[in-house]
């Protein structure tokens, strides 16, 4: 009986001492998978990013006098001079507004509906 209870003893301090032999894991290794994972979403955030500012700036250029625009402020005009950095806006007849580039919001594009409508109304 006393053997059995040695053996047993034994084989407890064997696994303890095979566990603490054990090299522990690295903790960056650990951490690995979640920086990919994080290195991959910014990449395809900032690619999506660039390209939204690329189309937005191509929009911006290819505004010339007389097109219809909407400012990030909410006002619709009409450009009337284009310069540099900035534009010349006609919110209304006779008021004429100066502003940045980047304060434009999006290109109003009349459609033949809204043409259609407006001629029916008259």
């Amino acid at each position: 009986m006393f053997n059995l209870i040695a053996t047993a003893a034994a084989a407890t301090a064997t696994a303890t001492a095979d566990a603490a032999a054990q090299p522990k894991p690295n903790p960056i290794m650990q951490m690995l998978p979640i920086i990919l994972i994080f290195v991959v979403f910014m990449f395809f955030m900032s690619r999506s990013q660039k390209k939204q500012q690329l189309k937005r700036q191509q929009m911006i250029d290819q505004i010339t006098k007389g097109t219809e625009v909407l400012l990030t402020s909410g006002i619709f005009g009409k450009v009337v001079e284009v310069a540099e950095q900035e534009m010349i806006i006609e919110v209304a007849a006779g008021v004429q507004v100066k502003v940045a580039k980047t304060a434009i919001a999006n290109v109003i594009e009349a459609t033949s509906e809204s043409t259609n409508t407006t001629a029916e109304n008259k």
